[in-house]
């Protein structure tokens, strides 16, 4: 694993500080949701893509020359970061010891990396040193999972203690997307049948894959997101009825439908133990960054 430097302090402090404080919400439908004050300049569009059980959030937003650059928020104050020589930098999820990974492009090459003890790291995938790869997801314990390209297929991995298992749902000839673990080393993602499908949502427990997707989907896309330590998993769907992105929740093998009121659509980007979420609504081209507390729906 290639280390690149150190990024700023707060990175590294984040793992040391307790959870964020009570915030007051407005109730609307199972969760109780505010906008989330993510202070950046105008249009650049951030994405929150993951909330820590110490309330970081992390995510990434378009830079004003048009590039994408990862995000950190903890109370109130935002860490921009770029992988070092990369032109753009995505942050997907962080571990509650402090741990960022995502990915980053140079322009000719497109690799995972991880931010761990406040320097950076390009994750290799055993085997495959020279492949596209993305990380999506890591636990407190140190795993990482994400996707990577080799031999014209989309494949899935775990990486756990430097060991790789190549994941791939069974059939998904269009590709297998590991997006989240917990600590318990579930997995989380979407699967995809052929080339032309939009994807279904997938749960890897003990090397066994079953499939998660929320019964109000149909035969419709779905996508978990992110797992908790507690088990539960949020994500979005598109209903056969409106052809509308939907919030849901997975929890003790019950789906619950999660629409922010006030937005035409809802997706849920991540969720921890203390039954905290973070979640884009949008009305068109829209979109509101928004916190919630769904203690009614775990």
């Amino acid at each position: 694993m290639r280390s690149y430097g150190k990024t700023l302090s707060l990175l590294m402090s984040v793992c040391f500080l307790a959870a964020s404080a009570t915030m007051a919400f407005a109730q609307t439908g199972k969760c109780a949701f505010q906008t989330l004050n993510i202070q950046m300049p105008a249009n650049s569009f951030p994405s929150p893509e993951a909330l820590t059980d110490t309330g970081a959030i992390v995510g990434t937003f378009l830079t004003p020359t048009r590039h994408s650059s990862g995000f950190l928020l903890y109370q109130g104050k935002i860490t921009t970061f770029m992988f070092p020589g990369s032109t753009d930098t995505s942050a997907h999820d962080m571990s509650r010891t402090g741990t960022i990974v995502g990915e980053f492009n140079t322009g000719s090459a497109q690799r995972a990396f991880m931010v761990h003890s406040g320097g950076f790291h390009q994750i290799t995938i055993p085997g495959f040193p020279n492949v596209p790869s993305v990380a999506h997801g890591v636990n407190d314990n140190g795993d990482v999972v994400g996707e990577f390209v080799a031999h014209s297929a989309q494949l899935g991995f775990l990486l756990h203690n430097g060991k790789l298992t190549i994941l791939s749902f069974p059939g998904a000839q269009g590709g297998t997307v590991p997006e989240s673990i917990n600590d318990q080393g579930v997995i989380v993602g979407v699967y995809f049948s052929g080339p032309e499908d939009t994807g279904r949502g997938f749960m890897w427990k003990n090397g066994v894959f079953s499939n998660l997707n929320p019964p109000a989907a149909g035969n419709g896309h779905s996508f978990p997101r992110k797992i908790s330590n507690a088990g539960d998993v949020v994500g979005e769907f598109t209903s056969p009825v409106d052809n509308l992105l939907h919030g849901f929740s997975f929890d003790k093998g019950r789906f619950t439908t999660i629409d922010a009121s006030g937005f035409q659509q809802t997706s849920l980007g991540g969720v921890n133990k203390f039954d905290n979420v973070v979640a884009v609504g949008s009305n068109g081209t829209n979109n509101v960054q928004l916190k919630g507390f769904c203690s009614a729906v775990f």
